[in-house]
């Protein structure tokens, strides 16, 4: 995920702070991109993919992204169904800790790209889960949860109000639901290790009495009682079927309740910051904003409210 300038000042005060965090954003997202490059280059791919069609390769869907990346960050243009590559990026500058951080888990999932063109073989998010860890706990990943909380209101919810957080992983999200509302939360995600770790956690932060957790696909996802928000934090690549998953958040929300919801697109930064995400264990490309507004509108949302920036998309959406 990549952060806007707008979105930051939306709930920062401090420019040097919002400064500092649009650094790290910037600075990943130069090093996925040098990163790539390297691969591709060192393996023979950029050859290969100047030569071969991106739909003759055994992972199409990733032979097709890489080849957008590059061009849409200007080291190639397309020539078809090839590329042809035209420049090639510069070393990146790691001046931030936090992107010092994460350099490692890129470092892996890039590492992962020739075996995957080849033979559509994925790592398996199981073996990934301590690297996917510190790309979900990182700062900006954090600060777009605390945006969308403030941007779809869920900020406004009080001590009655109940919020399902879907798909929460090792409880990020949750734990940032519970600094920033007032609400009581019903964290869910199909992992029982995750929910194991939210369980330590929750208990050492003193919040285990407003927190359920409950060990669920999003796609299975069932409540005793409907909820007045459902939360989605850049899920929908991460399910075997999104449009299951939205049908099952329309099932669980009260007919006041809304959906809040950030999620990264295939467009500018989150064409290339999501590609991380894949190499761990993610299903799928993040959508397209067109493909976003469908499947809200097929699975019986109406949008509210739209924020869109970078490749990041805020939605607030009713249940119709």
């Amino acid at each position: 995920m990549a952060l806007s300038s707008f979105m930051i000042r939306k709930i920062l005060g401090n420019p040097r702070e919002a400064l500092r965090v649009l650094r790290v954003s910037n600075e990943l997202s130069r090093y996925i991109v040098w990163r790539l490059y390297l691969t591709l280059d060192e393996n023979g791919f950029l050859g290969m993919l100047q030569e071969q069609p991106w739909w003759k390769f055994a992972d199409r869907d990733l032979a097709r992204w890489v080849c957008d990346i590059l061009v849409e960050e200007g080291y190639a243009k397309w020539m078809g169904d090839t590329i042809k590559v035209t420049g090639k990026p510069e070393h990146p500058t790691i001046t931030t800790k936090e992107a010092a951080d994460l350099v490692p888990v890129i470092e892996r999932a890039m590492a992962s790209i020739p075996k995957v063109l080849l033979t559509g073989e994925k790592p398996n998010l199981a073996a990934e889960r301590a690297a996917y860890a510190k790309v979900i706990g990182n700062l900006a990943y954090r600060l777009m949860i605390e945006v969308t909380v403030k941007e779809t209101g869920l900020n406004e919810l009080n001590e009655n109000n109940v919020i399902v957080d879907v798909l929460s992983r090792i409880g990020t999200s949750t734990m940032v639901l519970l600094e920033t509302t007032r609400a009581r939360i019903i964290s869910v995600d199909p992992y029982r290790d995750n929910i194991l770790v939210q369980e330590h956690a929750l208990k050492v932060a003193g919040q285990a009495d407003r927190v359920k957790l409950i060990q669920s696909a999003p796609e299975e996802l069932e409540l005793p009682e409907k909820a007045d928000a459902v939360f989605m934090a850049d899920i929908l690549h991460w399910t075997p079927n999104p449009r299951l998953a939205l049908n099952r958040a329309h099932k669980c929300i009260l007919e006041d309740g809304f959906l809040s919801m950030i999620q990264s697109t295939y467009s500018s930064a989150g064409l290339v910051t999501c590609l991380p995400d894949y190499l761990l264990g993610a299903y799928r490309a993040p959508p397209t904003s067109r493909e976003l507004r469908e499947s809200l509108r097929n699975s019986g949302f109406k949008i509210e409210k739209w924020t869109e920036a970078f490749g990041i998309v805020i939605v607030k959406a009713k249940p119709v």
